[in-house]
């Protein structure tokens, strides 16, 4: 990952910490982009994206429960929750 780029954060959650990144310096004049790897893959599969769009955009990546770093995580989640975490943590970005 363009970890220069990127600052890790973690959300704690009763099942587990999500593990997602944001750009280091956000801009509020600059558009969000909000990466979501699928359930076979993690927050690396965007470093080419994240590489491109720096100083373009604001940038959200995440490893999805039981995923990459955001493991252990107990297998217990749903689709619906996956939406929930998201909601939760970029409300909590700043």
């Amino acid at each position: 990952m363009a970890s220069e780029l990127m600052e890790e954060r973690v959300f704690p959650t009763q099942d587990g910490n999500i593990r997602y990144w944001i750009s280091q310096t956000t801009d509020d004049d600059l558009p969000w982009l909000v990466f979501l790897p699928g359930l076979t893959a993690d927050h690396r599969l965007f470093d080419t994206q994240i590489a491109h769009f720096a100083g373009k955009t604001n940038m959200l990546v995440w490893d999805a429960p039981s995923h990459g770093a955001s493991r252990p995580f107990a297998l217990t989640w749903s689709m619906d929750d996956l939406a929930r975490c998201v909601k939760g943590y970029s409300n909590a970005k700043e």
